[in-house]
């Protein structure tokens, strides 16, 4: 009981910090949170017309993102996730709570805290899925058809309660962009996420681990923040989503993997260094399917059967999204300028960090 007064005392602590420093801000999304369409008519004739869409859709999803409040010494830190299923289960952002050594979660119009446990996480999509208990009938959000997903269409950003339920509007600026975060198992080092959604939309740390929504509601990536003072990134749905459901069905992720260490190499690099777009190995595992049919480190992978590796089909997220465990594949690499192919069967492993 002391330790969960302690707890919401802390949190307090922190909303009233977050009200009072972001006091105009919280002032212009009141604006936008209206769901009445409005208009204003200008002398000159124009009419500006409220997008009612994109206001509805946040007002729809707010009671089902959260506010995770994490225990890292020496202070507490708070980010945000959303509700996928009614009896508790939690998707967010992988550096929300990575290094945790407890997770509270506020839930909208919900005076108790919950205590949330890790289920599973991956850190090659930096998805993390988390629960909490004891609950029931709870609103939740669904993912978008990400083949949908477009540069210039408009999102929105919605963070949990703790920060007000904040809302920040965007738009796509570009697809299959690569960004860095910080590695949870060596925080002094970093990981590369491919294929992220980038966006005009600034997102601040309590609204990472946040749903990004197109305009029917539905979840197309989860709020990433950029470096400091730039725009923000989503987690693309499309290369979440089989994450997430792994770990409710099973309770962790498990990939194909082709036993190599390997790094991508987009069309930039490769044309400045006279090399093929694709993914090159490091490394390969002593007794994995790579090293037994030949593979060797310095090889670069640019086919896997008939899909090309490229920015938007990464290797990684490739054999995630179209590839299983125990599937005999072929492959097509390049080695010193001569392009080859041998096959393999795919094995499973879950996916590290580093």
């Amino acid at each position: 009981m002391i330790r969960s007064r302690s707890i919401l005392s802390a949190v307090g602590v922190i909303l009233l910090a977050a009200v009072v420093a972001a006091g105009v801000t919280l002032g212009v999304l009141r604006f936008e949170s209206r769901t009445n369409p409005q208009s204003v008519d200008i002398r000159s004739g124009v009419t500006i017309s409220e997008d009612s869409a994109i206001v509805q859709a946040a007002a729809r999803a707010k009671p089902a993102v959260v506010s995770l409040v994490t225990e890292q010494e020496p202070q507490l830190q708070s980010g945000s996730g959303y509700f996928v299923t009614s009896d508790g289960y939690i998707v967010t952002n992988m550096n929300v709570v990575a290094g945790a050594g407890g997770i509270t979660v506020l839930v909208s119009g919900d005076a108790k805290l919950h205590q949330a446990r890790l289920i599973d996480y991956d850190c090659q999509t930096a998805v993390a899925v988390l629960k909490i208990d004891q609950v029931g009938g709870l609103p939740t959000l669904a993912f978008g058809d990400p083949s949908a997903v477009v540069s210039g269409q408009p999102l929105v950003a919605v963070a949990g309660p703790l920060q007000g339920s904040a809302v920040t509007r965007g738009i796509v600026s570009a697809l299959h962009r690569e960004a860095t975060i910080s590695d949870p198992a060596a925080p002094d080092q970093n990981i590369q996420i491919s294929d992220t959604i980038q966006t005009d939309a600034t997102i601040d740390p309590g609204t990472a681990g946040g749903p990004l929504l197109n305009v029917g509601g539905q979840v197309i990536g989860i709020a990433m923040p950029g470096a400091a003072g730039r725009n923000g990134y989503g987690l693309n749905a499309a290369d979440v989503q089989d994450d997430v459901q792994q770990i409710l069905t099973t309770g962790q992720v498990t990939v194909a993997s082709l036993g190599a260490a390997t790094t991508d190499i987009g069309p930039e690099a490769a044309a400045l260094r006279n090399l093929p777009e694709g993914s090159l190995v490091g490394s390969t595992a002593t007794g994995g399917p790579a090293a037994a049919a030949g593979l060797r480190a310095g090889d670069i992978i640019t086919q896997l059967d008939e899909v090309k590796i490229d920015a938007a089909h990464p290797l990684s997220l490739l054999l995630r999204s179209q590839f299983h465990v125990d599937q005999r594949v072929t492959l097509t690499y390049t080695r010193a300028g001569v392009s080859s192919q041998l096959q393999l069967t795919l094995s499973g492993e879950h996916p590290t960090c580093g």
